[in-house]
């Protein structure tokens, strides 16, 4: 691609990220400002806080509910809200919140959005908690960079680190859900999958191993996230679990994308964010984790929420044991393996994701050979092609993944399709 066509890029993805995350609509007024309740039916059943940045709120999706936070009236929250008939229901996630705004405000626009940890009551019976942190760790600058000028050569040990600093916050944050609404499950998200595989147009000038990249860093947040959420004895929802993130991704045709690429288009979605259709699937994936049998189908993101109020649960919290945790983060996990680079400095790049923070060692076999072992997240191995020929290593791509939590342990066997620089 000629570098006129670089700097084009360039200039309209970080015109629609600023868009679409800051300025997207006109000032709102004041009384917008504050998280207040979307609806209060004055009965009983589960009192919902749903907490988090753009990826639970939802902009570029219209109809806008919240202009200075670009919520949603079609987000992750409402739709996950609404299928469970909640008796009330508070919307505290805003678009480019970072950790600290769950306890100081936000500008927001025009507007100044209350610390989200306040929409707590002690009534209050359900909460989620993101998808949050990827702001901390500037995740649309490094889309930008992504998709603009390349981004796999930057240093990863930095972001690595920021990343690992959340963990301590995120502990912080379930403490003191915990202490203003005593009676609450806590539910923790993470992200989906940001990207494909492959490159195409409509992620502008990205190579393969860009968006490797970039996926790699949203997988590491979502990762902590899950480590987190396992120390707690929370339920995580790893939006990555979902299938058919590939056929639906921004080089699908536009009706079918469930995350966009470079371009907001006019059916609702920021640049590198979910549209409506991906909201519906998210919210999906959250209702099938927290309470299946409130899913008979998924949320239609057209319908405008009319909720009825249920009985809330009853009976003691049951102790999460070792073994449940390693029973529920194996399904999650997932191995990828691509190639990048070229001549001799072609490479193989294979990482193990998911598994909740509870992996511990990863051990990487191409065809008959074993060609390395990592014991340290975030469990990728790189070797250059030419290495894996001369140790004859040709075929698919397995990995053995040791999940552990307390006395439990599980191995399990990944396999990922044969890359293409190894056939």
């Amino acid at each position: 691609m000629t570098l006129p066509r670089r700097r084009a890029v360039g200039i309209a993805l970080a015109t629609a990220l600023a868009t679409s995350l800051l300025t997207t609509h006109a000032p709102a007024r004041a009384s917008e400002a504050g998280v207040t309740r979307v609806w209060d039916r004055g009965t009983s059943g589960e009192h919902f806080v749903a907490l988090g940045d753009s990826f639970t709120a939802g902009p570029g999706i219209g109809p806008v509910r919240n202009v200075g936070c670009g919520r949603s009236e079609r987000n992750l929250a409402t739709l996950v809200a609404t299928a469970l008939e909640v008796a009330t229901f508070t919307d505290a996630s805003c678009s480019a919140a970072r950790t600290t705004h769950y306890w100081e405000p936000q500008q927001a626009n025009a507007t100044l959005n209350p610390a989200q940890l306040e929409a707590l009551a002690p009534d209050t019976t359900l909460v989620t908690i993101g998808p949050m942190g990827g702001n901390d760790v500037d995740l649309p600058g490094l889309a930008w960079r992504c998709l603009t000028d390349g981004c796999s050569s930057e240093p990863i040990a930095p972001v690595n680190a920021q990343i690992d600093a959340l963990r301590p916050v995120y502990r912080a944050v379930v403490a003191d859900v915990r202490r203003r609404a005593p009676r609450a499950r806590i539910v923790a998200v993470g992200y989906g999958v940001m990207v494909p595989e492959r490159a195409c147009e409509q992620l502008g000038n990205a190579s393969v191993a860009d968006l490797a990249r970039l996926q790699g860093v949203a997988d590491r947040v979502s990762d902590t996230i899950a480590a987190v959420a396992a120390d707690e004895g929370l339920t995580f929802v790893d939006l990555r679990a979902i299938d058919g993130w590939d056929d639906h991704s921004a080089c699908a045709p536009p009706a079918d994308q469930w995350i966009r690429g470079l371009e907001a288009l006019e059916d609702g979605g920021a640049p590198v964010h979910p549209s409506a259709l991906g909201m519906t699937q998210m919210a999906a994936k959250v209702l099938a984790t927290i309470r299946p049998e409130a899913v008979d189908e998924r949320p239609d993101p057209g319908t405008s929420p009319v909720p009825k109020p249920i009985p809330p649960r009853s009976g003691p919290v049951q102790p999460v044991t070792s073994a449940q945790r390693v029973g529920a983060a194996v399904p999650t996990l997932r191995l990828r393996a691509v190639c990048t680079g070229s001549g001799a400095r072609k490479q193989l790049t294979a990482r193990v994701s998911g598994g909740h923070g509870l992996v511990t060692r990863t051990s990487l076999r191409v065809g008959r050979r074993w060609v390395a072992t990592d014991r340290r997240a975030p469990f990728s191995v790189a070797r250059k092609v030419t290495f894996l020929k001369r140790k004859q290593a040709r075929g698919t791509v397995r990995a053995t993944v040791t999940v552990r939590h307390g006395r439990a342990v599980r191995t399990v066997a990944l396999t990922s399709k044969r890359p293409g620089c190894l056939r």
